[in-house]
């Protein structure tokens, strides 16, 4: 009997013990200061926290170029390619750097001339390609072979 009441007494000296310590952790962490130099601005967070949150919008977001235009759904897109003024639009952004393309051509052709001398009909002489053989000495020209693609 001696020892349970020994038992009994030592199991509530441990709990009063063990509450004073958790009082005592409560107390030292709601006097807890952060460090200056570990403290993080307001409105830096706050930034960060939108920055986050536009990256998830615009992930899920996809957008035509052509047309300028958003969508939220992979479904919205594929009946956006298929409407008429989306192929339209993007016939006349063909049809526009088709332009710009042949133009550049051009000027590649004109700035050929420039540099192997010769031509607009694309004939050089004898002397403009000895020039362009010395030139053009010791390098190897590649080949390439199309096959069915």
């Amino acid at each position: 009997m001696k020892r349970s009441v020994e038992m009994e007494k030592k199991r509530e000296e441990e709990r009063v013990k063990k509450a004073e310590m958790a009082r005592l952790k409560a107390e030292r962490a709601r006097a807890y200061e952060e460090p200056e130099w570990a403290k993080v601005e307001d409105d830096v967070a706050e930034d960060v926290a939108e920055e986050e949150e536009e990256e998830g919008v615009r992930k899920n977001e996809l957008y035509c170029v052509a047309c300028g235009k958003k969508f939220k759904s992979d479904k919205q897109w594929k009946n956006h390619e298929q409407s008429k003024k989306h192929k339209d639009k993007v016939a006349e952004l063909r049809e526009a750097f088709g332009e710009e393309d042949q133009d550049n051509d051009d000027d590649d052709e004109d700035d050929n001339n420039d540099i192997f001398g010769g031509d607009a009909d694309g004939f050089v002489s004898a002397d403009e390609v000895e020039k362009l053989k010395e030139q053009f000495e010791g390098v190897e020209i590649q080949t390439e072979e199309k096959g069915d693609e």
